[in-house]
């Protein structure tokens, strides 16, 4: 089987021992023509030269890749994502669709500007995690006790160009978690798992049985193949199109890669 990364700094060596072939090339490469029909050009190359695509998620090319992800669904070429692509990307309408779909997540709210915040203290409790996006990208994230922190927080925000993501949460344990179509691989994160500054990490450890129905009411709701998931206790904080498989299978010692195998293999339900 003929797989095609396209991404940057893949681990490709890790796929080699699942695939005959690997090959891995950018998605900046990637042309998609329609004339009379839809074509997928790699370097010139039809991406139908190969049976599977992994394709890295980058969040600046969200559009980009949602029509990349309609144009392959018309062929028969297995891909690890689909056109929910770009719901994870766009925090806002993610929590839109989680909470319209009634998976369990924190009381939250989002903001494009200051002024926002005027009826906050209404809505949310204290303490509270913050976030703030700049063009989509997560630029930092800080926890808060208090509404006057929160407004020196939120004063530079701009509307169009940033936007931010306010949640409440609790002193419960906290786990980010790799979802592969059906199989969910956890870690129980250690120190400040909040921090924007420091590289977060954890010990593989099972969740429980409402925490494992939690996670798989997200993914259904998002139509997802795979992604990770950050969860409260028994609260999804945030959902990512990004499943950093490399941290998962250093952290966890499970065979990361294998199961993404198997995944774009079509073996699995």
């Amino acid at each position: 089987m003929k797989t095609l990364i396209l991404g940057k700094d893949f681990e490709t060596e890790m796929f080699e021992e699942h695939f005959e072939e690997v090959e891995e090339k950018s998605l900046a490469d990637t042309m998609i023509t329609m004339n009379g029909g839809s074509e997928v050009l790699i370097n010139g190359e039809d991406i139908e030269t190969w049976d599977a695509v992994y394709i890295q998620p980058e969040s600046k090319a969200v559009q980009f890749s949602r029509v990349l992800m309609e144009t392959l669904s018309l062929k028969e070429i297995h891909c690890n994502l689909n056109t929910s692509v770009f719901i994870p990307v766009k925090k806002p309408y993610l929590l839109q669709v989680l909470s319209e779909k009634e998976v369990k997540t924190p009381v939250q709210t989002s903001i494009s500007t200051e002024k926002g915040l005027t009826e906050i203290e209404k809505e949310v409790e204290f303490p509270v995690v913050t976030k703030k996006y700049r063009n989509l990208d997560l630029e930092e994230t800080k926890i808060f006790d208090n509404f006057e922190n929160l407004k020196k927080f939120c004063e530079n925000t701009e509307h169009g160009e940033s936007f931010v993501v306010i949640q409440e949460y609790s002193e419960e344990d906290v786990f980010d978690i790799l979802y592969i179509d059906g199989d969910i691989i956890s870690l129980k994160l250690e120190d400040n798992p909040w921090s924007s500054e420091e590289v977060v990490t954890g010990k593989y450890h099972s969740l429980s049985d409402k925490q494992k129905e939690v996670v798989k009411d997200a993914v259904s709701a998002i139509g997802l193949k795979i992604c990770s998931l950050r969860l409260n206790g028994t609260e999804v904080m945030d959902v990512k199109n990004d499943p950093q498989l490399e941290r998962f299978r250093e952290e966890s010692g499970k065979n990361v890669y294998g199961r993404v195998a198997s995944m774009l293999e079509g073996d699995q339900d």
